[in-house]
């Protein structure tokens, strides 16, 4: 823990992650908080459902774009103007009785218009610290984010249940309006300058390693559906809730304990084995919830580490002016990913049985390892970056015309 305090110390670094995560909390609350409230509205799980789907579309589509055109129109202007719509929306949704159509667009419109905050903050991050210590800034943003997947959930249905559904979704879109002003109030936010990219659009899944990332990705998060899906179709929704908050707990712990081994080509892969090992396990007692939640909490140990080692890599191995798309569509994989997953442990569960949606998880645990292991050639090894390596310099922002 050591490290990490020292980590934390370093100048920026804790107001740098503590505003992007408040900025992106609503999202650990969005996906119960459209469902209860469009249910509510309009009595159907469908449109609910619908609209949910919408929203992760609009976001799978606007991801890499905006993450783009960072450069183009700067930092603070596009995250202030997405944030100002994408809020807009999500208050539009909460306080208005609108007809399925309407509710289904706008949840579009929060997709399409989502702050590409993680984009802009995993480019800054090179700049805060040398590039020895970027797997463990990186390892410890994993971590700490796992705190919106904990609370969110269980914040919005607190919120639901003791004021109203729509109150959640108000929340909501202030808690974003708050986060995203905290976070463009940093100078390092403000002073920032993306070079743009010299290849087309999409032009950088040419490189190897994004594509690898963007691959990796979407298999590893689209393993976290099965183990969602079929926690949920074997328990109620409220134990549920609880036993899928232990992958959350052990990935915390995770990010803090392994984070800073993540040393070798061959990190990733490691991790990988050991969320994988966590799925088997659930094998043995598929329906005693406490062993499940064992299960999780030992998966969960390796997530952390997985998806701070892919953004360490792609922070080390790009340019900055190739970084923030290259981030969003990552983004766009794990997205895309998690939505196959879900429909696949949804089909899973309907034609065979709660338990075998868990053979999702566990096929795309395999695939990730297997991914990781191809990929290794091709991966930097972390920990032999020049330990002298000075963080990127920031370009002074230009005067106002």
């Amino acid at each position: 823990m050591g490290t990490y305090t020292k980590l934390w110390r370093t100048p920026g670094v804790a107001r740098i992650i503590s505003s992007q995560l408040l900025a992106r909390f609503p999202f650990g609350m969005m996906s119960l908080g459209f469902v209860m409230h469009i249910e509510h509205v309009h009595h159907s799980y469908a449109i609910a459902g619908i609209a949910l789907g919408a929203e992760t579309v609009g976001a799978a589509i606007s991801g890499p774009l905006l993450g783009r055109n960072l450069s183009r129109f700067g930092v603070r202007r596009l995250i202030a103007v997405t944030t100002v719509l994408s809020s807009a929306a999500i208050a539009a949704i909460g306080l208005t009785t609108a007809p399925p159509i309407v509710m289904i667009l706008l949840a579009l419109v929060v997709g399409l218009t989502s702050p590409p905050i993680q984009s802009a903050v995993r480019t800054i991050y090179p700049t805060l610290v040398k590039k020895r210590n970027m797997n463990l800034l990186f390892s410890l943003d994993a971590a700490l984010q796992e705190l919106i997947w904990v609370i969110g959930p269980v914040l919005a249905t607190v919120l639901a249940a003791q004021v109203s559904t729509s109150f959640g979704l108000v929340v909501m879109a202030v808690l974003q309006l708050i986060g995203s002003a905290w976070f463009l109030a940093n100078r390092e936010v403000g002073t920032l300058e993306i070079p743009t990219s010299s290849r087309r659009m999409g032009g950088v899944l040419k490189n190897k390693i994004v594509l690898a990332n963007v691959i990796l990705g979407l298999l590893l998060v689209g393993s976290f559906a099965g183990v969602e899906v079929g926690t949920v179709g074997l328990l109620d929704k409220a134990t549920a809730g609880l036993v899928i908050s232990a992958l959350s707990v052990g990935s915390l712990i995770g990010g803090f304990s392994l984070g800073k081994r993540a040393k070798t080509k061959w990190a990733l892969t490691k991790f990988s084995i050991i969320i994988l090992f966590g799925y088997s396990l659930a094998f043995v007692m598929p329906s005693n919830p406490l062993w499940l939640a064992a299960c999780w909490f030992i998966a969960g140990i390796g997530i952390a580490p997985a998806l701070g080692t892919l953004g360490a890599v792609i922070s080390y191995a790009l340019k900055m002016d190739e970084t923030a798309e290259a981030f969003g569509w990552v983004n766009t994989g794990q997205l895309i990913g998690y939505s196959a997953g879900a429909a696949l442990a949804g089909v899973a569960i309907d034609t065979i049985s709660a338990e075998s949606s868990f053979w999702i998880a566990i096929v795309f645990g395999a695939a990730t390892i297997l991914v990781a292991i191809m990929s290794a050639s091709i991966t930097p090894a972390l920990g032999k970056m020049h330990p002298e390596t000075a963080p990127i310099k920031i370009l002074a922002e230009p005067e106002a015309e």
